[in-house]
């Protein structure tokens, strides 16, 4: 890649050889260069790319405000997500957390406590992304010699719920995990109980949950060629039906969009296993 822009001592603006703009961050990777040099891509700690909606050179103004051990850090913890909870390590992952590890630094070392007011919905709807962020936080400590608070895993778990939908921000994945709450809630309401979260089918429930907003993103709702199926469920589970109704005034409310007669049938379907799995274990 050729060098068009020295940025700072760590990160130059460059192109690739396709003609594609990027930056290229490392330590001392902009020192003594100059544009127009040829730079290896090996020499570089990360390469970004901007986004299609992406201005190149706003990407790297915000780059050049995280530190580079940040970026390294973020890298480090993208990679452990993707060992164990399968994400892909791309940049929509690395530069996110990247921007959170500094912040978050940066508020320890001024004394501001951080809001986490989904910390007890994310630790029963997402033990595995939380145990990521766990771990995560010994991760940072031994890269950046930093010990951030213990619910600072709430946020990276947060990041990694929103990384499996590719969407920007935390906004949806917080949107998402408040209307998943919700629907527990909606179930132990209209059924009178109280449904274990820690259960295998309310694993499930939240799964289909997650893959039904997958779905909505994506334009690709359940819609099955023959409703057979789809009747059989609604004559055979009618209370789940009338609670999934229910729940589907929050899903559409929370997702600005209508779900289809099949998806809010397979809602019913995983409500109706809840519930029968609630009630043998009462």
């Amino acid at each position: 890649m050729r060098i068009k822009r020295v940025l700072n001592n760590n990160a130059v603006l460059a192109v690739d050889d396709v003609g594609r703009d990027l930056v290229a961050i490392g330590r001392g990777l902009g020192h003594g260069r100059k544009p127009g040099d040829e730079l290896d891509r090996d020499a570089a700690d990360q390469v970004f790319v901007a986004a299609e909606n992406t201005n190149m050179e706003r990407l790297a103004r915000f780059l050049d405000d995280i530190p580079l051990d940040c970026l390294n850090a973020a890298g480090e913890v993208a990679a452990l997500a993707g060992e164990r909870l399968g994400l892909r390590v791309s940049q929509a992952l690395v530069v996110p957390l990247a921007d959170h590890l500094s912040f978050a630094i940066e508020r320890q070392q001024e004394g501001i406590p951080a809001q986490f007011p989904l910390a007890w919905e994310v630790s029963q709807l997402y033990p595995k992304e939380l145990a990521t962020g766990r771990e995560a936080l010994g991760l940072v400590q031994r890269s950046l010699g930093v010990t951030l608070r213990d619910d600072e895993a709430v946020a990276l778990a947060m990041h990694f719920v929103n990384a499996q939908f590719a969407t920007p921000g935390m906004e949806k994945a917080m949107q998402m995990t408040g209307v998943i709450a919700q629907a527990f809630a909606v179930v132990d309401t209209t059924f009178g109980m109280t449904v274990d979260q820690q259960s295998l089918n309310a694993a499930r429930f939240v799964t289909h949950l997650r893959y039904l907003f997958s779905r909505v993103a994506s334009g690709k709702q359940i819609s099955e060629k023959s409703s057979a199926l789809v009747d059989a469920i609604i004559q055979s589970h009618p209370e789940a039906v009338v609670c999934a109704a229910k729940i589907q005034y929050l899903l559409e409310m929370g997702l600005d969009t209508s779900l289809t007669r099949d998806e809010v049938a397979y809602l019913a379907l995983h409500v109706a296993r809840l519930v029968a799995d609630a009630s043998e274990h009462r």
